[in-house]
């Protein structure tokens, strides 16, 4: 597909491919390159500018891959209306995937923006395939913060191995580590949280998923199916939890400046924030900020969306218009 506005050769694979582009929801990853500029961190300046209310006081709130991307942002949104956070991340690169995650670096930054808002920081390391670690990361906050009012599932990868790949290594690696962390890591998660949730009958959970989960893409199969996924896994969490007055729902992000598969130049963000809005957005914007979407989590984590369950929020500027359902 052309770019409409200057002719220019450049596909919504190529904006996949590029790498900060990625059309995406849940990020946990940043590729850092001597030769591409990494993302910038949101910085305390940034955070200052962010409007702060009550709305959450009191509440405790879990955000896993919180180091930095729309996690990070998430983090520090529910800090500002009041929840104290406890922030889960791998804070080591995954052995097999080539993007490095999030580093100590990271989660500091993350814990300096929640304190400047006045509110409790716990810092967690753990793998969300690994549900002991899990478990024990909800132990601690339990402990430290107090029992968790609020869930946000927000860990997750992609990677770049599509139908045509004669690498059968490859093949067989893209699938089992975006499936394990995306898909069971995420629903880990629920299973560490939802206990305390379901004994004291309250809770609001959030799931990051994509754009990708609910249409198709070329590529990243596995990528694209862990999204779908994650919006089954949804519905089915809030039919189950419902009688215990647990909200679950999603959020579907469009494309996000976070480094889901990599960092960019600044001529290949140019290109992605043209395409986009030549191409996919139908408001006049590209890529979207990780703060953008951080809003309607606040929103669904609160008394206002109490009576919103199991269902999928597009944060998309427009591309969502063209779902045939």
């Amino acid at each position: 597909m052309k770019n409409k506005k200057s002719g220019n050769s450049f596909t919504r694979r190529g904006v996949v491919l590029g790498g900060t582009a990625a059309i995406a929801g849940a990020t946990s990853v940043f590729a850092q390159s001597k030769s591409v500029k990494a993302q910038e961190p949101i910085s305390i300046a940034q955070n200052q500018s962010q409007s702060r209310n009550n709305i959450l006081e009191g509440k405790v709130a879990l955000v896993t891959g919180a180091a930095r991307g729309i996690g990070r942002a998430i983090a520090v949104s529910l800090a500002n209306a009041g929840a104290d956070i406890a922030a889960v991340d791998i804070l080591q690169d995954i052995q097999g995937h080539s993007v490095p995650m999030a580093t100590t670096e990271d989660m500091t930054q993350t814990k300096q923006l929640v304190e400047q808002a006045g509110k409790r920081f716990l810092s967690l390391k753990a793998d969300i395939r690994d549900l002991a670690a899990l478990k024990n990361a909800v132990a601690q906050t339990n402990q430290q913060l107090g029992a968790i009012d609020i869930l946000i599932a927000n860990a997750g990868i992609n990677s770049n191995v599509g139908f045509t790949t004669t690498d059968e290594t490859a093949w067989k690696n893209h699938w089992d580590i975006v499936t394990d962390v995306n898909v069971i890591g995420t629903a880990n998660t629920l299973r560490a949280v939802t206990p305390s949730m379901v004994e004291r009958k309250t809770g609001n959970i959030v799931i990051v998923s994509s754009t990708f989960g609910r249409q198709g893409n070329g590529t990243n199969p596995a990528y694209v199916a862990s999204k779908w996924s994650v919006i089954g896994l949804t519905k089915a969490a809030a039919i189950e939890l419902s009688e215990f007055g647990i909200t679950v729902n999603a959020i579907a992000p469009t494309a996000v400046r976070t480094g889901l598969g990599g960092s960019q130049t600044e001529q290949q963000r140019a290109e992605s924030n043209e395409w986009l809005q030549a191409n996919y957005h139908q408001l006049p914007v590209g890529l979207l900020e990780p703060e953008d979407i951080a809003g309607t989590v606040v929103f669904l984590a609160s008394p206002a969306a109490k009576y919103i369950t199991g269902t999928t929020i597009d944060i998309a500027a427009g591309a969502n218009a063209r779902y045939t359902a």
